[in-house]
């Protein structure tokens, strides 16, 4: 069973409808290729596969999916809130480019700290590296950026 399925399976067994919306959603989220999106850019790719759609419909559908933690919300720039297929178990982190705006996923976690010798018990934790993407230090080196 692919990715998609097995998150389509996931909604019908919460007691929600698989609609259209939710499926397309899936479908552009999962083909994504971990790169966060947001509200914005899953509504444009969302409209391309199934035109007529409306913002209000794609972000509500949103909230339904972050609800039931089948996707996930990361806060990157400060700005907008970005949206991302909740990985099972598995946990990653983001480069940002704050040339271009790229932002590529990394499976590395640096915070591999034993809390429960602290008395903690982490249940959530965000870490974002922010810099340049190797095009924009090859395009920018006459600035100082390389």
């Amino acid at each position: 069973m692919d990715k998609r399925q097995g998150l389509k399976q996931e909604l019908r067994k919460r007691g929600y409808k698989l609609t259209r919306q939710r499926k397309t959603i899936l479908e552009v989220l999962s083909s994504s290729g971990n790169i966060p999106m947001t509200a914005r850019d899953i509504f444009e790719r969302v409209t391309r596969l199934s035109p007529g759609m409306n913002f209000s419909t794609v972000y509500r559908n949103i909230e339904i999916l972050l609800q039931e933690n089948i996707i996930t919300r990361v806060e990157l720039h400060g700005d907008a809130a970005y949206y991302e297929l909740s990985e099972d178990g598995k946990h990653h982190h983001h480069l940002v480019c704050k040339g271009c705006g790229n932002i590529q996923a990394i499976e590395y976690c640096p915070l591999n700290i034993p809390f429960e010798k602290e008395g903690f018990i982490p249940v959530d934790h965000r870490f974002e590296v922010y810099g340049y993407c190797r095009n924009c230090v090859d395009e920018n080196k006459q600035i100082g950026l390389g």
